[in-house]
């Protein structure tokens, strides 16, 4: 999968989760918290996975968002 970190801020839904497996690295798992960051190889790029809708089952969607550091 072709990078776009440097293009995009947000993703959501099973495009997030795409885009984290096909192009990102887990780096760690927040298993209370329910975020997982992940690295972009390409750029060092920092990104978080959570689920905004935490009243929803599982969490609802996901959203993976760009760290600004």
């Amino acid at each position: 999968m072709k990078c776009q970190c440097r293009e995009i801020s947000e993703i959501a839904g099973s495009d997030a989760e795409e885009y984290a497996r096909e192009h990102l690295i887990k780096v760690r798992v927040d298993g209370i918290a329910w975020e997982i960051e992940y690295q972009c190889p390409e750029t060092g790029i920092h990104w978080v996975m959570d689920f905004p809708c935490g009243e929803a089952h599982g969490g609802g969607p996901p959203r993976l968002r760009k760290l600004n550091w």
